[in-house]
C-alpha cells in the first residue's frame, strides 16, 4: 500500500531541479583515490590477552593503525599461562609470558590491509584483527 504525499509531483520537480542545478548527487564527491587518509598521534597501541567468560581473547579485538609509519604494539598477558601472539601476514610470532607485557615493533605498513592476529600456541583461542588504513 502506497501513501501519497501532498504535492508529490511538485516536490519531485523541485528535487530534480536542485540535483541538476548542483551537477548531480555524485559530482561533489571526490574519487576514492583522492581521500586524504588518516593521521595518528599514538606512539604505542595497547592490547591485552585475557580470559573472559572462560575464553581467551585479545582486547581490543580490532586494532586500527595508519599506514606509512612504524607502529609499536604493547601486549599485556593478564593470564596465569603463557600465550602466543602471531600476525602470520607480517611474520610476527612471539610468546607472551604470564603476567608480563611485551612490545612488538611493526614496520611501516601499506594502507588498506587487514591482518589476522592469533595465538599460535593455542589455535582455538579467539583471534583479533589488525586493520591498516591509509595514512596522510
Amino acid at each position: 500500500m502506497a501513501t501519497r504525499i501532498a504535492g508529490g509531483r511538485r516536490f519531485g520537480a523541485i528535487a530534480a531541479w536542485v540535483l541538476l542545478g548542483c551537477g548531480g548527487v555524485h559530482s561533489q564527491m571526490a574519487p576514492s583515490t583522492s581521500l586524504p587518509g588518516y593521521r595518528s598521534d599514538t606512539e604505542s597501541i595497547q592490547l591485552i590477552s585475557a580470559v573472559v567468560g572462560g575464553k581467551n581473547i585479545f582486547i581490543p579485538s580490532t586494532v586500527v593503525v595508519t599506514a606509512g609509519a612504524p607502529q609499536t604494539l604493547s601486549i599485556f598477558n593478564t593470564t596465569d599461562k603463557p600465550h602466543g601472539f602471531a600476525i602470520p601476514g607480517l611474520d610476527v610470532q612471539i610468546v607472551l609470558p604470564a603476567g608480563e607485557e611485551i612490545q612488538v615493533d611493526l614496520p611501516a605498513l601499506e594502507g588498506a590491509e587487514i591482518y589476522r592476529i592469533g595465538c599460535h600456541l593455542h589455535p582455538p583461542h579467539r583471534s583479533a584483527t589488525l586493520v591498516v588504513v591509509p595514512g596522510r
